[in-house]
């Protein structure tokens, strides 16, 4: 094969039969030179959003349903509405029951009685002032919605005990009242 000479240049060099000469093509290592590593930016770069979009998940979730939880719902039942109850009148309520017991007068026991259970109070003064109840009230603790409750404890003729539980209720009006008694006697 016979190639064309330019002036002022030599014959390319001689290649090996079945071989072609060696070109340089821009962006490639020479022959015989390792390849340069692959960078995996795309797979770190889809790594941090995954986990970006996986916190933010969390932190919804977290700020939703526990704290300040404005996903959940706020219907919870409330103990008691308008002002704190007063315990003290549940004690003193208690103790005009006892009084109008001890003194057999069920008409002042219906006084202390909210107007739905004057019957009930009246039946209960009675019905515990025949038998001469010796009654003391404990401690009052809130109950419901504008209740107190007071248990009752104590002797009756024939050294019978006694125990009771009163429900004291605060009326609209701001008074206390009887609501219901109920007695082992």
């Amino acid at each position: 094969m016979n190639y064309p000479q330019q002036p002022g240049q030599p014959y390319p060099p001689r290649q090996p039969y079945g071989q072609y000469p060696q070109q340089q093509y821009p962006g490639y290592p020479p022959p015989g030179y390792p390849q340069p590593p692959k960078k995996g930016n795309g797979l770190l770069i889809g790594l941090l959003a995954g986990g970006g979009a996986l916190l933010l998940v969390v932190v919804f979730v977290i700020t939703g349903f526990v704290a300040p939880g404005f996903l959940v719902s706020d219907s919870k039942p409330k103990v008691a509405s308008g002002p704190p109850l007063d315990l003290n009148s549940g004690s003193v309520v208690a103790g005009k029951f006892i009084l109008a017991v001890m003194g057999d007068d069920p008409d002042e026991a219906e006084q202390a009685a909210c107007a739905s259970a004057k019957s009930q109070v009246r039946e209960a003064a009675t019905k515990l002032g025949s038998a001469n109840a010796q009654i003391t009230a404990g401690e009052p603790t809130q109950g419901l919605d504008n209740q107190i409750m007071v248990k009752l404890t104590g002797t009756m003729s024939r050294g019978r005990t006694l125990t009771g539980l009163m429900t004291v209720q605060r009326e609209a009006n701001g008074t206390y009242c009887i609501r219901e008694i109920t007695t082992s006697a």
